[in-house]
């Protein structure tokens, strides 16, 4: 997808420095916008940002959109062993595009979540509550808490997917695209090829930013189950799968383990 760009930039930026270089990050984030190619379905405000840090010129950084969190995907991998650093690198990487306060949160529970769930450290299908409130307690605004509740409500209720969509919608705002990935997940925590499918078709009667969702989503259920539990099919047809591995086992490489 068109998000997974951001990924892959910032994985690309920490191989080639070793570590997480704020600097080089926005140098690498300049270069790419220079590249002239079109940024399809990139939020405006997150392409904004990067030209305005271009320029010299300061912008009020408001974007909302879940494009600005997907930063700490990769920051939670990096610190996957210390939460506490995953968090705040998270968003201080994030704030290089939005200084949002709902969308640091959501970093900041982004990162988390990827690193604990790399470790393993809950049993999900039994312990996803403790899994969520975990999360609370790395996020700060009141709206960001009632999305992980709902998430919790949900669960706890066995609603079905389409109840979720209504319940916490499914479009580009950072709160709905990542509460919608989570509950996907957790419904489904060991079944890699359900959760990815489900999020990939989480557009409801409207449409919604479900290349975001599914993206997330399978984040969370890589980070649990493993790279073996993807489909071969899957790899077989990833464009650049070559690149992504070998760029996948580079990060490995420069991991604090």
């Amino acid at each position: 997808t068109s998000e997974f760009e951001i990924i892959k930039l910032i994985v690309e930026s920490i191989v080639e420095r070793k570590f997480i270089d704020t600097k080089y990050i926005i140098e690498k984030y300049i270069q790419w916008l220079e590249k002239g190619e079109i940024h399809t379905y990139i939020d405006p405000t997150f392409l904004l940002a990067i030209e305005s840090i271009k320029e010299g010129i300061e912008t009020p950084l408001t974007g909302s959109t879940i494009d600005h969190s997907l930063v700490a995907i990769p920051v939670g991998m990096y610190y996957y062993k210390d939460p506490y650093q995953a968090s705040e690198v998270a968003r201080a990487l994030t704030m290089i595009t939005s200084r949002n306060e709902i969308v640091l949160d959501v970093s900041s529970a982004l990162a988390v979540a990827i690193g604990e769930l790399i470790q393993s450290r809950f049993y999900l299908e039994d312990e996803y509550e403790y899994f969520i409130k975990l999360l609370e307690k790395f996020v700060h605004k009141s709206e960001t808490k009632k999305y992980l509740h709902k998430v919790l409500d949900l669960l706890k209720k066995e609603a079905d997917y389409e109840t979720a969509i209504n319940e916490l919608g499914n479009g580009s705002y950072c709160l709905e695209s990542f509460s919608q990935a989570l509950f996907i997940f957790l419904k489904t925590p060991s079944d890699v090829e359900t959760t990815i499918i489900k999020a990939a078709n989480s557009y409801g009667y409207y449409g919604g930013d479900t290349d975001s969702i599914a993206l997330i989503a399978g984040a969370f259920a890589g980070a649990y189950n493993g790279e073996e539990q993807i489909p071969e099919r899957w790899k077989n047809q990833l464009m650049d799968y070559n690149y992504i591995v070998d760029l996948a086992r580079k990060f490995l490489e420069v991991i604090p383990i």
